[in-house]
């Protein structure tokens, strides 16, 4: 069974929730993680986007869509615990109580994944391949991974992995703003002194 203790320093990565299924304190399969909300401004992730299981949504007062499977946003506040399952504190009839509402999310990890990255000096270094975070109290997303270009691969100096892109992970402290691509804060060599202190994404 995993847990967080298993996981050594309770970071995640997306794939390591999504997919995962949402029980209530009650025993109830409420559905399956479809995705995350995230406040970029601080960096936490205040929501889980929740795929409802057929027939949850009379239980906690939704209206089910038409032509689609109902989704909730669910506060990650309301979570007990994570291992094999989620595991929420309210039971099933409560869950709505932690709903937040679509139009309050402002930006979802989808919204993160796949943008260029580039540097103070609009030094292109890769792509945002993957979101990092801390399911405590918190939920706070210290990291973000990079795909690296192939020209940054050698300014970084990192080894390439035989047949993959070379990966790293920079701080979210380091990211000045998010528009049609990530700005950060440091240039490619403040990165590179960075990254000589720290393990790239494939050694953690």
């Amino acid at each position: 069974m995993r847990s967080l203790i298993v996981w050594g320093l309770g970071m995640l990565k997306m794939e390591d929730i999504v997919g995962l299924e949402v029980i209530s304190a009650d025993a109830r399969v409420m559905g399956i993680v479809e995705g995350i909300g995230i406040d970029v401004d601080e960096w936490k992730i205040p929501a889980l986007r929740i795929a409802l299981k057929k027939g949850v949504e009379e239980t906690i007062g939704m209206k089910k869509p038409l032509f689609s499977s109902a989704k909730l946003y669910l506060k990650t506040s309301g979570v007990e615990s994570i291992s094999d399952t989620i595991t929420l504190n309210p039971d099933l009839r409560d869950v709505k109580s932690l709903a937040v509402e679509q139009g309050m999310v402002l930006m979802t990890a989808a919204d993160v994944l796949g943008k260029r990255v580039i540097c103070k000096k609009a030094r292109q270094i890769g792509v945002a391949d993957n979101i990092i975070f801390t399911p405590d109290k918190e939920w706070g997303v210290p990291y973000i991974e990079i795909k690296l270009d192939k020209t940054a691969v050698d300014d970084l100096n990192v080894k390439k992995p035989l047949l993959s892109s070379p990966i790293i992970r920079i701080q979210t402290s380091d990211v000045k703003t998010i528009g049609d691509m990530i700005m950060l804060k440091i240039d490619i060599e403040e990165l590179s002194d960075f990254l000589e202190k720290k393990p790239t994404a494939r050694k953690w």
